[in-house]
């Protein structure tokens, strides 16, 4: 009896969950998951002309089982991200989840970057995902709370060269994500972060064939890049009702990356 109480903790059976930055494969790991495990999902763009990567995403999730709406948006735009967090809400009786798996990679030396590249990274990679989280917060609030997990990165603890801006902004998205959940823990809102290793997907310079992928094969624990369907069993408990108790936190999904000193 115990072990089913247990299981039945991980079920988000009734449960609405936006995830925005679907086209991304972390998005896209994210939608089946929660799919898998009963939720109704809804598949928002962090950018717009990525319908492709968004109708591939929709029909994974709805192999997965449940409802599924797909919603092209621009994440940086308020309105658009104001409308989908309402969209979500009426679509699928209630926002519950929120999973921002917003992601735009920089790379490039510090003395090259200007003021605009400051402002278009920290928007795509920090900014954006604030709005995610306030807009999302804001509708939440209404069915009495809910859960959002922010994906992030192991980036956002250990710098490394040619990404500085890159860096910082995942190094703000953990301490958005701790400031948030100390400030919404009595307003029922959860919030939680996942922080990925060098994942295995078409976008990460660890997947090109030269001297730094080489390189770092070799410093990972593990010799392989995190897959990202690696991240579904972090993210499953940390918006379950398994993790009721649990906020403020981030989960590492890196092989063990982050023990290095």
């Amino acid at each position: 009896m115990a072990s089913s109480n247990v299981l039945q903790e991980f079920s988000l059976e009734g449960k609405g969950a936006l995830i925005v930055g679907a086209e991304h494969s972390v998005g896209r790991a994210a939608a089946v998951a929660l799919a898998e495990a009963g939720a109704g999902v809804v598949l928002a763009s962090q950018e717009p002309g990525t319908d492709k990567q968004l109708k591939e995403c929709a029909k994974l999730a709805q192999a997965a089982g449940g409802k599924v709406i797909v919603r092209a948006q621009n994440a940086s735009i308020r309105a658009d991200v104001s409308a989908t967090a309402d969209l979500a809400a009426k679509e699928l009786g209630g926002l519950h989840i929120l999973v921002n798996a917003l992601d735009k990679p920089a790379y490039g030396p510090a003395e090259s970057d200007d003021d605009s590249a400051f402002d278009r990274i920290i928007e795509n990679n920090l900014k954006n995902i604030w709005m995610s989280c306030q807009e999302g917060a804001r509708v939440m609030l209404k069915y009495g709370g809910g859960s959002i997990v922010n994906m992030t990165s192991v980036l956002a603890e250990r710098g490394v060269p040619n990404a500085v801006l890159y860096c910082t902004a995942k190094a703000g998205v953990l301490n958005l994500t701790r400031a948030l959940a100390l400030e919404w823990a009595r307003k029922g809102i959860r919030v939680n972060a996942i922080e990925a290793g060098w994942l295995d997907d078409e976008s990460s310079p660890a997947n090109r064939d030269d001297e730094f992928s080489k390189m770092l094969l070799r410093y990972l624990p593990y010799n392989r890049l995190v897959k990202p369907e690696e991240l579904g069993g972090a993210l499953l408990y940390l918006v379950s009702s398994a993790s009721g108790f649990v906020t403020g936190e981030s989960i590492g999904v890196d092989g063990g990356l982050l023990c290095r000193v």
